[in-house]
Formats: C-alpha cells, sequence, structure tokens
C-alpha cells in the first residue's frame, strides 16, 4: 500500500514535529549569531517600513498584510523582541505541518526523518523562521495544496481552496496558484451540493477582487528598472555587441532564464547592486559568493529532480506538482531573488522522497481520465 493505513496516531505527528523543532531552534539560533560574519546589518526586514507607511487602500501590494502587521505593532522596532520572534517561529511551524502529515501517510520512517532533518536545518528557511514575513502565508496556501494533491478527500479540498483564497489577501503572489487551483476544480467536475456552490462561488468572487485589486501593481512591478538583473539593463548589456532589435528579442528570452536562476540562489540586494555587494551588505565577498552558488546548486538539483520525476513515466496529472511554481511567473520580468522561492521550498524538499508511483490527486484520477 502506498498510502499507509489510517491507524496511525498522534504520537507519530508529536514526534516529527518535535523533531523538525529541536533541529529548527538550532538552526535558527546558529544563523542568528553567526549572521554578523555574512552580513553587518544582522537581521533586517527592509520591507517592513513599507507596510507600515502610507495609506492603506485595496490597490497597494499586499494590503492585508499591511493591515495585520500596523494591527499587531509590527515593526522596525519590535522586529527582534521575544513576543515577535515566537510568533513568527510558531508561523513558520504551523505553516508547514501539513507535510509532516503527509510524511506519516506518504513516506517510509527513514524518508520522513530525512525529510524533516533537511527542511529543519535549510539556513535561508531557518532565518526566515524568525521573521513574520508575507511568505508564511504563501506557505501555508502552497502545504494546503501539497495536502489536497496527495490526499485528496473533502477535508483538505475545502481547506485548500478556502486558505489559499484567503492567504492570498495577505501574498499576491499565490493569485496564479488560486486561478490554477479554480481550473483544476472544473476539471474535476465534482457534484456540489446548493450550499458547497455558493462557497466556492463566493471564494471565485473573492479571487476576482484579489486579481483586481494586485493588478496594477503587478503591471508596475514588472515594467519596474529595479536593479542589475532587469530586463532594460540586460537589454542595454546586449546591445553593447548587437543591433537593438535584436537585443530586445534576445532579452526576453535571456531575463526569464537569469531571473530564475536569481531565484535559484540569490538574496535580495544581489538583484540590486549585483552580484559583486558592498561591503554593508556583505561583510565578506567570498563568503556571499559561496553562499549564492552554493544555494544556486543545492535548489537547482532539487528541481531538476522535481521535473524528473514530474516527466519520467509521465502523466498530466502529475503536472499539478508544477502548479505552485506558478507564483514565480511574475518574477521572470520583475524583481527576482530567493526570498520568492521560499515558500516553494517545503515542497521542493518533500517531492525528493515520494515513492515513483505514487496517485496524485488519486481520487479524482478517474473523473479526469488520466
Amino acid at each position: 500500500m502506498l498510502f499507509k493505513s489510517k491507524n496511525k496516531t498522534i504520537k507519530e505527528f508529536f514526534l516529527l514535529s518535535s523533531l523538525f523543532l529541536c533541529f529548527r531552534i538550532i538552526s535558527s539560533i546558529f544563523v542568528y549569531k553567526f549572521l554578523s560574519i555574512y552580513d553587518d546589518r544582522v537581521f533586517s526586514f527592509t520591507d517592513l517600513d513599507f507596510y507600515n507607511e502610507g495609506n492603506i487602500n485595496i490597490f497597494r501590494s499586499n494590503f492585508f498584510y499591511s493591515l495585520f502587521v500596523r494591527s499587531i505593532g509590527y515593526n522596525s522596532e519590535t522586529l527582534l523582541s521575544f513576543k515577535f520572534i515566537f510568533i513568527s517561529f510558531l508561523s513558520s511551524f504551523i505553516a508547514i505541518t501539513p507535510f509532516i502529515f503527509l510524511c506519516i501517510k506518504i513516506l517510509s520512517k527513514r524518508n520522513s526523518i530525512f525529510f524533516i532533518i533537511i527542511l529543519s536545518l535549510h539556513p535561508y528557511l531557518a532565518l526566515y523562521s524568525l521573521k513574520l514575513d508575507s511568505n508564511i502565508f504563501a506557505t501555508l496556501g502552497i502545504s494546503f495544496y501539497a495536502l489536497w494533491i496527495f490526499y485528496c478527500n473533502k477535508s483538505t479540498f475545502n481547506l485548500s481552496i478556502t486558505l489559499n483564497v484567503i492567504s492570498a489577501l495577505f501574498r499576491n503572489a499565490l493569485i496564479p496558484l488560486v486561478w490554477a487551483q479554480f481550473f483544476l476544480i472544473s476539471l474535476l467536475k465534482r457534484d456540489f451540493t446548493k450550499i458547497k456552490f455558493l462557497g466556492i462561488f463566493s471564494l471565485f468572487l473573492i479571487t476576482i477582487f484579489i486579481t483586481y485589486s494586485q493588478f496594477f501593481y503587478g503591471v508596475e512591478y514588472i515594467s519596474q528598472n529595479f536593479g542589475c538583473y532587469s530586463y532594460s539593463n540586460i537589454e542595454k548589456f546586449i546591445q553593447q555587441t548587437l543591433s537593438p532589435n535584436l537585443s530586445k528579442i534576445l532579452s526576453v528570452i535571456i531575463t526569464p532564464l537569469v531571473h530564475i536562476l536569481l531565484n535559484l540562489g540569490a538574496r535580495e540586494a544581489i538583484s540590486i547592486y549585483c552580484l559583486n555587494l558592498p561591503s554593508e551588505y556583505a561583510v565578506n565577498s567570498l563568503l556571499n559568493l559561496f553562499m549564492t552558488f552554493s544555494f544556486l546548486l543545492f535548489h537547482s538539483f532539487l528541481l531538476i529532480r522535481l521535473l524528473i520525476y514530474v516527466f519520467k513515466d509521465f502523466k498530466i496529472r502529475k503536472l499539478t506538482l508544477l502548479f505552485p511554481f506558478s507564483i514565480l511567473l511574475p518574477t521572470l520580468y520583475g524583481t527576482a531573488h530567493m526570498r520568492y522561492i521560499y515558500p516553494l521550498l517545503p515542497l521542493l524538499i518533500f517531492a525528493q522522497f515520494l515513492p515513483r508511483d505514487l496517485f496524485i490527486l488519486k481520487k479524482n484520477c478517474k473523473k479526469l481520465n488520466i
């Protein structure tokens, strides 16, 4: 049996959760203590000032997140308080709990332990577990999406679509995934009662509202000249050797490829100030380069192995594993760095341990006819 018996107890969940928390506490303390060797600023969250400044309106980026941080008093002055570090740490744990449940249902004990250790010790995830970043909501949405496609039943279906729509109010990067999920729902041709149909239709209307409210910000985001590796700067670089028309065509092709690499390995400062960072952002340039290429290699390895899993012995339903990567679409021409891939890392790591013949959306495969 690929899916284990339902006689799994709370004890297994408690043991895996304890293992995760133990290693995550160790990695978070280590990263926090030694971060100054890497970055003089020690612990920064530059976007937090943006969310605490100016008037809030529905066209503002992640306006519900802005309301949220203002309502709880989370700002640059309270960033390092124990209260908010604890809330951030607890929130980051809650966001990945669906994967712990999936470990019990799908993976062997050995693979579950490997997954938990790798996920908990990842230094970038450990660092962001100390920040109440908007990506916590993206991680929550992707985690429950994974719970739905791997262990499909009424409860996970309702939780997944509801949490994704709510999370998109706080993190606009989830909007493409929510639309992809509605597309999947239409394919599954589920039989809804009148009450459930009204619920899904209400979520659909909320998604239209979110999409409209963030559309103009998205257009501005993609078109802005944000740093070294923007479309316009790549075009200017190519124009040094090639004609303007050919440069435009090549920059349209090259920019997404460069931005994928940035998403896989570059910290935020690199996307703005180039690979060789000034000393205020990188105390040691060799260490900065080493960490950048280490993250790039590791995350590329994870992504390639996922793609092999999807396209080897290909079945259309396996493509649902790639739908969460739709959150990266705006970064292909907008600013791109590793913070955008951070909500996808639990899924990427988990996919490395999946059984080869695992059913995806298993209870609906017959309806999908795939």
